[in-house]
């Protein structure tokens, strides 16, 4: 093929040039893909490998954990990772607060409405989201596999058991009071392997999510969900485009999470996500703009912890949902907020640049929707029929009711609809979201994998390493001295068990807590009743509070310059009439508004200065458990250390804090109606001189009206105010107390439940070493070969993956 006329790049030395330099590329790149594919391969046949070290290990008797049970659970962890390396798919767990809108960023991502959404907290069973290339939209495929099934049945029969017992749902969950009855009357159909299309996919989703927070209230010794060892999994298309690279791009999969942070189950939640993130290779955190004031973001990133020393905090991304919140300049800025989402998550400046970004969800879902719908039907698409078209125009017209709604679709034409979601879309910056990050995890998803995968086996290989040789070298010291050591820590472990025995009650932290919540309350009820009866007349002879938060004596100023401005026209009474209704709303509104204000900057107060004092007693707390148990660990540390010639530090305590949040509204004016005399003026035309000629005259008459006017009472204010403000303390009295019976107490719970996998894991090696004693020699010579062999299999296995770790090439940015 000849070049165009006239073009530049006529056959030559510059030409060939080029074409060199493209087929240098060329071959570069294949070389690259090549020995990228070959590690990939390599390292497939050592994780296989390292998984059959484990299964011998398992034989001898050894094994990671406590119990036999945590051995199954390391399988099933190992075999998802060479699972992920196998298919090279990039595991995405996206973590969240409750309600921030994770699953509609979910949704988002993925272009419908695969997942369900509802105004109470959904996500409780953490589920596999696997995007697939092509597949219809209209026909996900939800996968249950049989050890699940088995557990929700094993789950159900337990929770219609507690039902029958005449358990009652609490008043606070009543939105599973339908499958209640249905589960109680043992009338839900039995689970399926495969379930197809939206309408199915959402209702099992449902069910699942919801039989598993149902078990969690009713029965709460049995740890169903930590029993989940194989995960839903959901496999849908996609309307946006996922580009990858050719040798290192990957499948992404996404993991729906629960919100660790509810109250009601959150002894379960928080070791459900720590699992989905034991597996994972990158990390969605998902933030409300709206609650930007809380610690939800310093909070995921102690969840974190440990599992960001694997995937790297480069793979930690962040979006800050429903910022279209921001709503005028006092709003927290898109610059303050990237700087407090960075520091929150312990970013770079130059991290926060690549992995924070901004996003409405709902919008994006909405023009989505609307987009893949019309591109779905061509002509025949028709927006009076389409509830997504429905949806775009409720959010262009807020005010609509449904009958202005459906005559606007019957006005509206496909192009305008277009335009409008294409808008929404573009205004959510959902489609940067996934331009940028998702499609730049989707090309380096090759190289991510492995290099966690790599960091992983490390770990389990390592660990299962140490425990060998602990076994061997008590083995080494004689059963006698194995014998007295094992009963040391036996003393001690039941030492530890009589201390978590022992342990406060929810009900005796509350009590602990009540003395303090009640100063607190009332402290908060005093100070915001004094700023409500700034509205009184004559509040100039006011005195000011003494004692108490100082910033609510610069919140009261701030209200006495307003008032001078709203009364200094105004007579010093009580009730102020005005003609029109708007008139006297704008006055009310002007008063609630204001006073409403400095309320909520009073909660803001409030809820520092309560933070402070939770931290302090949870602390304390803690410390005092702590104290009662410190001994007896570093006790047991010297039995273990001298057992295994190893020094063991135990885990150390959790300290949590309290969070609040403040919402205040206001009320409307009331209307009175009374008779008033009116005098009028008519001109009436009569005879004068003999009835000869006519004139005009003005005649007065009188007459009664009812007459309606608007009046605001700054009485009637008050009371509204008082009565709402009652109810938002009133509110935050029972967060702080269900806090202080579920949240804390399932910290110090999970405080004891480390110390004792701690003691009972190495007793479990001590116990091995000590049943190995008593048999004969040449079994014993036997079990120290194969111990001594499966060591050396295991280092030879760990520098083999210090030499793949070397080949992985960096993963492209």
């Amino acid at each position: 093929m000849h070049p165009p006329r006239g073009s530049r790049f006529q056959s030559g030395p510059l030409m060939c040039a080029v074409a060199l330099l493209i087929n240098v590329r060329r071959v570069s790149t294949d070389v690259e893909d090549k020995d990228l594919g070959e590690l990939h391969q390599d390292l497939i046949r050592a994780f296989e490998r390292i998984r059959g070290l484990a299964d011998n290990a398992e034989l001898l008797g050894v094994h990671r954990g406590a119990t036999a049970h945590d051995a199954q659970f390391l399988r099933v962890s190992l075999e998802a990772q060479l699972e992920s390396v196998r298919n090279l798919e990039l595991i995405m767990p996206i973590v969240a607060p409750m309600k921030a809108g994770k699953s509609t960023l979910v949704n988002a991502i993925v272009g419908y409405q695969l997942l369900p959404a509802r105004a109470n907290p959904m996500t409780t069973l953490p589920t596999k989201i696997v995007l697939v290339e092509g597949m219809d939209l209209n026909k996900p495929q939800l996968y249950l596999p049989e050890s699940l099934r088995r557990l929700f049945q094993t789950l159900e029969t337990q929770v219609r058991a507690v039902m029958l017992a005449r358990w009652p749902v609490p008043r606070e969950h009543g939105y599973l009071d339908e499958l209640a009855t249905l589960l109680k009357a043992d009338a839900l159909a039995p689970l399926q392997e495969w379930y197809e299309g939206t309408a199915e996919v959402h209702a099992v989703l449902a069910r699942l999510n919801d039989e598993m927070r149902l078990a969690a209230l009713a029965i709460g010794d049995e740890d169903f969900l930590g029993g989940v060892r194989e995960l839903p999994e959901l496999r849908t298309g996609h309307v946006h485009s996922f580009a990858a690279g050719a040798g290192t791009g990957g499948r992404l999969v996404i993991i729906d999470t629960p919100g660790p942070n509810e109250y009601a189950i959150a002894a379960r939640l928080g070791p459900a996500l720590e699992r989905q993130l034991a597996e994972s290779h990158v990390v969605l955190v998902v933030l409300d703009y709206t609650q930007m004031g809380g610690e939800a973001a310093a909070d995921i990133r102690n969840r974190l912890g440990r599992h960001l020393e694997i995937i790297g905090t480069s793979r930690l991304y962040a979006v800050v949902n429903k910022v279209d919140a921001r709503k005028t300049k006092d709003d927290l800025s898109k610059a303050d907020t990237r700087e407090a989402v960075r520091h929150s998550l312990g970013l770079t400046a130059e991290q926060a640049d690549r992995q924070l970004f901004e996003a409405v969800a709902n919008w994006g879902l909405l023009g989505s929707r609307v987009l893949a719908e019309i591109d779905a039907a061509g002509e025949r698409f028709a927006p009076s029929d389409s509830e997504a078209a429905r949806s775009v125009l409720r959010e262009l017209y807020p005010l609509d009711d449904d009958e202005e709604l459906t005559e606007r679709l019957a006005e509206t034409d496909t192009e305008s609809l277009r335009i409008d979601a294409r808008r929404f879309l573009r205004k959510s910056h959902v489609a940067e979201l996934v331009d940028t990050a998702i499609a730049r995890l989707r090309r380096g998803a090759a190289p991510a994998v492995m290099s966690a995968g790599i960091k992983r086996f490390e770990a389990a290989a390592g660990e299962l390493a140490e425990l060998i040789a602990l076994e061997r070298s008590a083995a080494d010291r004689g059963s006698e001295i194995v014998a007295q050591q094992l009963a040391a820590l036996e003393s001690e472990i039941a030492l530890l068990q009589g201390h978590r025995d022992a342990r406060p009650s929810p009900e005796q932290l509350q009590r602990r807590f009540q003395a303090e919540l009640t100063t607190f309350v009332r402290e908060l009820e005093g100070h915001g009743q004094h700023i409500i009866r700034m509205l009184e007349v004559g509040r100039e002879q006011q005195h000011e509070a003494s004692g108490g938060w100082e910033p609510v004596r610069a919140i009261r100023r701030g209200l006495t310059g307003l008032f001078d401005k709203l009364f200094h026209d105004k007579p010093q009474s009580d009730e102020h009439s005005f003609p029109t209704e708007d008139g006297a709303n704008r006055f009310k509104d002007q008063l609630a508004g204001a006073v409403t204000e400095q309320l909520h900057q009073l909660l803001d107060v409030a809820r520092y200065h309560f933070e402070k004092r939770v931290g302090r007693l949870t602390a304390t707390i803690v410390a005092e458990q702590e104290s009662k148990v410190r001994e007896l660990i570093e006790r047991a540390a010297e039995t273990l250390s001298s057992a295994f010639d190893v020094k063991l530090q135990p885990p150390p305590p959790a300290v949590v804090n309290g969070k609040l949040s403040s919402r205040l509204e206001g009320a409307r004016a009331r209307t009175t109606t009374h008779e008033q005399e009116v005098e009028t003026i008519e001109r009436r035309r009569v005879w004068y001189k003999l009835w000869i000629g006519k004139r005009d005259v003005k005649v007065k008459t009188k007459k009664t009206v009812s007459v309606t006017t608007y009046v605001v009472s700054r009485s009637d204010v008050m009371r509204q105010l008082s009565a709402a403000f009652s109810t938002q303390v009133k509110g935050m009295e029972v967060q702080l107390t269900r806090y202080v019976g579920t949240t804390l107490s399932a910290e110090l719970s999970a405080y004891y439940q480390g110390l004792d996998d701690y003691l009972k894991r190495y007793h479990g090696a001590l116990t091995r070493s000590q049943r190995a004693g008593e048999r004969d020699e040449a079994q014993q010579r036997e079990r120290r070969d194969a111990l001594t062999k499966l060591e050396a299999s295991l280092q030879q296995e760990l520098d083999g993956l210090l030499e793949y770790r070397e080949r992985l090439p960096q993963t492209p940015e």
